[in-house]
């Protein structure tokens, strides 16, 4: 039976798969008993039929030789060391897929999008003790898990089955890498936008330019978003920096890149982000209204956190892609909307991007036909009166300083009188 699972595992991971093999404890695994799911149900709060379909799950693994050596497999592959904060090496990992033939998929029938479930939380005991040698309190990691109620409801709505399609995603909470605080997640990574952000060393204002080689449309949009093309207003970004000046196509703080060329003198200007600088990637779970207050909050305990339980990774500032950051939602919702208001404490920047996210989480899909989205809430009929004139949604970017989370409320970048732009 070795041989021909063996045969069926691409060659990348044979040398794996006889390590993990070798280790097999036998179907009596640990996370695949009654009380596990019941135990850890004390931390996830998962509904009972949730639950239900899991202790079915463990059963149908247990009881199917391939199904339990291949869960074993992947339960090696992704949690068979302890966490590490070595974010290449956790990476790595997450670049990997879940190895599950569709032939054996077959074998759980209507359960088989469970598998990804029951690995996912293999991996609990892992994090659990990675908590308890950092001090992290529990409520942290029942506020961070809470993401795979989230998750394992949208599967259900979608599939009217339980089960789960978001490991890669979710791999994250259990590596140790992304927190929930408050209102909003937060995951130390690198600044990955194709800008530079200096700041006046006698205002504090900041300024952002575009790097070398960005291809924009004549709107200051990224060339390619939405799948349009500027073949005729197009323009690529210059950057010249220098011990003297600083020169380049400015992006402005609402969200787009401009044609004309600015000078800094860098006396003056220095610079404060650019691309693989230590940042906090911010992620706004979908269950709960996007208040203000408590976002500000979020951000504030986020300085804490990371300061008290990871002082080995110091960070510059924030940044987040996402629909919510669309510039165009400024202008179909009141000042009043909390979006609006989430949007205005950031430095806005275009992004490569489409309208997939703001469909899949306003709508819950997208139709080619806008005549069959349901215009329910006074979002879903704003956007859907907004692209029936032709508009597109898109998504776009933010980045926020730490040094500027002292200015939360007053719109600091979006504000800020910058003549020189």
């Amino acid at each position: 039976m070795d041989n021909i699972l063996k045969d069926n595992i691409p060659e990348v991971f044979h040398d794996i798969w006889e390590k993990a093999q070798s280790s097999f404890p036998g179907p009596d695994l640990d996370f695949l008993q009654d009380n596990f799911i019941i135990q850890a149900n004390s931390i996830l709060n998962l509904p009972k039929e949730a639950i239900k379909d899991f202790i079915k799950s463990y059963n149908i693994i247990k009881n199917n030789k391939t199904l339990c050596r291949l869960l074993w497999f992947n339960h090696y592959l992704f949690f068979g060391k302890e966490i590490s904060i070595d974010k290449k090496t956790e990476e790595r990992k997450v670049e990997k897929e879940i190895f599950l033939p569709p032939s054996l998929r077959e074998s759980m029938g209507t359960l088989a999008g469970m598998f990804p479930a029951v690995l996912l939380l293999s991996g609990l005991t892992r994090l659990m003790e990675f908590y308890r040698k950092r001090n992290i309190p529990q409520n942290i990691i029942v506020d961070t898990l809470s993401d795979i109620d989230i998750w394992m409801r949208d599967y259900f709505n979608k599939h009217q089955t339980w089960g789960l399609a978001q490991f890669r995603w979710l791999y994250n909470h259990f590596s140790g890498r992304i927190f929930r605080l408050g209102r909003l997640q937060f995951m130390h990574k690198e600044f990955d936008g194709n800008l530079i952000a200096f700041r006046n060393i006698t205002t504090g204002e900041v300024i952002a330019v575009s790097q070398e080689g960005v291809r924009y449309r004549s709107d200051g949009q990224v060339d390619g978003t939405n799948g349009i093309y500027d073949k005729e207003g197009g323009w690529t970004s210059k950057l010249v920096i220098d011990e003297e000046f600083i020169q380049g196509n400015p992006i402005l703080p609402l969200g787009f890149a401009k044609a004309d060329f600015i000078k800094l003198s860098t006396r003056e200007w220095k610079e404060v982000l650019s691309k693989g600088s230590k940042i906090l990637e911010v992620h706004i779970p979908a269950e709960s209204k996007l208040s203000h207050e408590a976002c500000g909050e979020s951000f504030k305990m986020s300085v804490d956190f990371f300061t008290g339980y990871f002082p080995e990774l110091p960070f510059d500032g924030y940044m987040c892609t996402s629909w919510l950051l669309d510039p165009q939602l400024k202008e179909i919702l009141p000042p009043s909307s909390n979006i609006v208001k989430f949007q205005r404490e950031f430095y806005l920047y275009p992004i490569l991007t489409d309208d997939f996210q703001t469909f899949e989480r306003v709508f819950g899909g997208k139709h080619d036909n806008i005549e069959f989205l349901k215009a329910e809430t006074s979002l879903q009929k704003a956007i859907i009166d907004y692209i029936s004139k032709g508009n597109h949604m898109r998504q776009g970017g933010m980045f926020l300083l730490k040094d500027d989370l002292k200015h939360w409320g007053k719109a600091f970048y979006q504000d800020y009188s910058r003549s020189i732009i």
